[in-house]
């Protein structure tokens, strides 16, 4: 599916690089000095493989030996305007937001303090596009596919777009909590999609669902009651109901086959694709990729989850 824009801020961490010193009662000074300075890279050393073992990465994703743009600082890039629940208030450097915190949670894991975090701006035409580029990593909802990876490099999905039911706020499903609770309701889809697929194996309902060839369509049958609700995928659900529907509201998501893969978005062959994917590993593993995924795309999109 064609991206669509609609709409937990990490902890800054410093990467401390301890040095160990020596002193010698020796009458000769230089072996006292080589000494010291041994000591010092060997601390040094030591230091950064410990922290970078701590935040689960390679002794190769050293802050130090990470391929950016600028020494010590990692250049992300996003949509002009960002929307919710991906970035709020168009402001990415305040964390919040799913894909803003993300972020500031991934460099926290490659060492970089919320600080050394710089932001630019990027169409989405342009991240995809071929060619140099003046951003470290770029974030906007980018479903990774073949042809895209002809021209940049993607990071490992950082989130799966699950399906999702739009109705309006009077309607007498509004209040329905379950996939079983919407058995009786006249559900419309777009011909060919996962989103079809998913209304008519998980939800089941006792009618027929209705099948139209755009969103648009369905859209336009909600709008004029043919329908109880649309079934698409939740970026879709959140876009609609932001700009297209008045007075509806996304009921709920949940989880179905098929769905789009994002991926963050890298300089073709960019050497801080390995190191990202790790960072993005160590997140997954500790839970705190689900914690943001929850606050952002869950509880504050207002998309509870359907059972």
């Amino acid at each position: 599916m064609p991206r669509l824009a609609p709409i937990v801020v990490a902890l800054a961490a410093g990467l401390v690089l301890a040095a160990c010193g020596g002193s010698s009662n020796s009458t000769t000074s230089a072996p006292a000095a080589s000494s010291a300075a041994a000591a010092t890279t060997g601390g040094a050393a030591s230091t950064v493989a410990a922290t970078t073992a701590a935040n689960g990465l390679s002794a190769a994703c050293a802050k130090e030996s990470l391929p950016v743009k600028t020494s010590g600082q990692l250049t992300a890039a996003t949509s002009d305007p960002a929307f919710p629940p991906y970035v709020i208030d168009n402001d990415p450097t305040t964390g919040k937001g799913f894909e803003s915190a993300l972020v500031y949670a991934l460099a926290q894991q490659l060492g970089f303090s919320k600080d050394e975090v710089k932001w630019d701006k990027a169409t989405f035409d342009q991240a995809i596009a071929p060619g140099p580029k003046q951003w470290d990593v770029n974030i906007q909802q980018v479903s990774i596919n073949p042809d895209r990876k002809k021209a940049v490099s993607f990071s490992d999905p950082y989130y799966t777009a699950p399906q999702a039911i739009v109705v309006f706020k009077d309607s007498k499903f509004a209040n329905a909590t379950s996939l079983a609770a919407l058995k009786d309701a006249k559900l419309g889809t777009q011909i060919g999609t996962s989103s079809l697929d998913a209304a008519k194996t998980l939800i089941a309902p006792t009618k027929d669902v209705q099948v139209y060839n755009d969103t648009s369509a369905a859209t336009a049958a909600l709008k004029n009651k043919q329908i109880d609700g649309i079934v698409v995928d939740l970026p879709t659900a959140l876009f609609l109901t932001a700009t297209e529907l008045d007075n509806a509201k996304v009921l709920g998501q949940f989880s179905a086959p098929g769905g789009d893969d994002w991926g963050i978005v890298l300089p073709k062959d960019s050497k801080l694709t390995t190191c990202l994917d790790e960072a993005l590993a160590a997140l997954k593993s500790s839970g705190q990729l689900d914690a943001i995924t929850k606050q952002w795309m869950t509880d504050s999109a207002g998309a509870p989850e359907l059972q």
